[in-house]
């Protein structure tokens, strides 16, 4: 079963990810991580939704990602796009640390 927006956002703007929510228009919404898109083009009433994927993309061959790098995550379930943003988090903590 497809999540709706509500249940995607509500995923997305859980404090554990320590996301920041942004409109880019007026109905489309991405979340950011540290300065970094994480989500985007979140638009309300439709249950699209991208997460950076280029990360993640070079390490494990799980998730398949577009030629721009992002993971279409239409049809994860809550556990699947969860799983998915403590690892893309993860990376990008690491990644983060390594350029100080």
């Amino acid at each position: 079963m497809t999540l709706s927006f509500e249940q995607k956002i509500s995923i997305f703007q859980d404090e554990q990810y320590g996301m920041q929510r942004y409109s880019i228009k007026p109905n489309k919404i991405n979340f950011k991580y540290k300065g970094k898109v994480i989500v985007r083009e979140m638009r309300e009433g439709s249950p699209v939704a991208y997460v950076w994927g280029k990360d993640i993309y070079r390490i494990t061959e799980d998730y398949e990602v577009d030629d721009r790098y992002w993971i279409h995550v239409h049809d994860f379930s809550e556990e699947e796009i969860r799983d998915l943003l403590v690892k893309v988090l993860a990376l990008r903590d690491k990644i983060g640390m390594s350029n100080k």
